[in-house]
């Protein structure tokens, strides 16, 4: 594993997600904005290392928000350096914000032959900047909890290429959109399963700064300390004996299913009804035709 690549892949996915490249009256630029109340951002110390240029500023102080730290670059020659520390692994909106600056077209991307180790770190960066894992309330059972992933990015015409990357990275979640944004039409991608959650955290962990990391393991022990819950929800009949009108529940065969391809498979459907529905089912009149003992 070479660090200084692995720092440099997470270097760029931060950028994806919370960099821009641009001009102003003074000339180009490159910065990355970071909010923090205990002082200078990890992730933007982490960055400077990791690209070998830039300054830190800040804090900004507003009242009501965070204090404002950031990283920029205001040469034309840190930032060309900038841009060739992280172009093998930038997506097209921040490698074409950087080229546009410069007037070039800028090192080639290597994103297709990166390792994925590589592609894990720049995914990690990428959650670093915008991701979160948190919690969200049980859609059938009041007081529980249920694990959220989501990274969220605006885009003006597709969903991000970055979301569509980090989405075939942790083989898994979907990516939802568009919705209004402030600017540009807001995609987000996000997984709801427990399991996909759990092994993208398993795998982001060793490249995530410390923040997002403990953000991570306090949502899961939260879901870890809840009691299990039992399959299926109580109040919708699972495991009843009787239905409403106090009949018991029987198992019967509705209909057979029938494959549509010629010759494919075919089994007994059954499901769970009231013992006196079953008796009386049609399925049950013609059970009792070929058998009348059938009851």
């Amino acid at each position: 594993m070479d660090i200084g690549r692995i720092e440099r892949a997470w270097s760029a996915g931060f950028f994806d997600g919370e960099g821009w490249a641009g001009t102003s009256g003074r000339g180009v630029f490159a910065q990355i904005n970071q909010a923090d109340p205990d002082g200078v951002p990890e992730v933007l110390l982490r960055f400077q290392r990791a690209v070998g240029v830039g300054r830190l500023g800040g804090p900004v102080l507003e009242e009501g928000k965070e204090p404002l730290y950031r990283w920029v670059v205001s040469s034309r020659a840190d930032v060309m350096s900038a841009f060739e520390a992280i172009a093998p692994w930038l997506g097209e909106v921040k490698r074409n914000d950087f080229a546009e600056t410069l007037g070039i077209s800028g090192p080639a991307s290597e994103w297709e032959s990166v390792a994925l180790d590589e592609r894990t770190a720049w995914a990690a960066g990428l959650f670093d900047g915008e991701g979160w894992t948190g919690l969200e309330k049980h859609r059938s059972h009041k007081g529980r909890s249920v694990l959220a992933m989501a990274v969220t990015q605006a885009s003006e015409l597709a969903a991000p290429e970055v979301l569509v990357r980090l989405r075939d990275v942790l083989g898994g979640g979907h990516i939802y959109g568009p919705y209004r944004g402030a600017r540009l039409p807001v995609y987000r991608w996000k997984q709801h399963v427990e399991g996909s959650i759990r092994a993208s955290v398993v795998a982001l962990s060793p490249y995530l700064n410390s923040r997002k990391r403990i953000q991570a393991d306090n949502a899961i022990a939260v879901v870890d300390r809840q009691p299990k819950l039992g399959r299926g929800n109580p109040t919708w009949g699972a495991y009843k004996t009787h239905c409403v009108n106090g009949h018991e529940y029987a198992t019967a065969r509705i209909r057979p299913y029938r494959a549509r391809k010629a010759g494919g498979h075919t089994a007994p459907q059954f499901k769970a009804m009231p013992s006196v529905l079953a008796r009386t089912s049609p399925s049950a009149a013609r059970r009792k035709r070929k058998n009348p003992l059938w009851r």
